[in-house]
């Protein structure tokens, strides 16, 4: 599989304990499964920023975020990141529609 392929088949925890076929997720699920994501990756990265200590040349949280995150996980967070800037974009040309 190439990055941006999206595999229907696999798991996704949508709530801790809770999986779920891709293929089968809804939008609400997908956002659920990838807030999951990103406070594990964020929790991790904090606990590693504060054993590193202070200013000690080690990654930001944001940089350790991502540092291990695996293709899959970055390509959920990217189409997801996608289907919000295009909802975005239909609200704000509907709205200057109705102006």
């Amino acid at each position: 599989m190439t990055m941006g392929e999206v595999d229907p088949e696999e798991q996704l925890e949508t709530s801790r304990g809770v999986f779920k076929r891709l293929g089968d997720c809804t939008g609400s699920e997908i956002e659920s499964a990838i807030g999951l994501i990103a406070q594990r990756r964020i929790e991790r990265a904090w606990i590693a920023e504060q054993e590193a200590g202070p200013d000690r040349g080690e990654l930001m949280i944001a940089r350790r975020f991502f540092a291990n995150a695996t293709d899959a996980e970055r390509d959920l967070i990217a189409y997801w990141q996608m289907v919000k800037l295009v909802e975005d974009a239909h609200l704000r040309y509907g709205r200057e529609g109705d102006a």
